[in-house]
């Protein structure tokens, strides 16, 4: 097999696997992005839970539990992956969470 063989049977088998390569980073980006919003969901639900009986108003609860989180995303080097209103948002369907728990 000379040079020019295997420069065609290279590119041959890089675009017959690229489809596949493709696939793969694909199901490897959607499985991160799946985990890292299953740990802002835990997260919410242990800064409600941390929060739940402290002396704080609901607005400062709620910016304290929304801190909590933006210290814990910055911990695991997600800063940025969620916006102030997504954070509001699960911090919210959290304390709903533990509110239907709770009755």
């Amino acid at each position: 097999m000379n040079l020019t063989d295997t420069l065609v049977l290279s590119v041959t088998i890089l675009a017959i696997a690229a489809p596949a390569e493709h696939a793969l980073v694909r199901w490897l980006r959607t499985k991160t992005k799946n985990g890292n919003v299953q740990l802002l969901l835990t997260w919410a639900d242990q800064a409600v839970a941390l929060l739940e009986n402290s002396d704080l108003a609901g607005n400062q609860k709620k910016q304290q539990a929304i801190d909590y989180l933006a210290t814990r995303l910055a911990a695991n080097k997600l800063t940025g992956k969620f916006s102030k209103e997504q954070l509001s948002a699960v911090i919210e369907q959290a304390v709903a969470q533990q509110n239907a728990t709770n009755k």
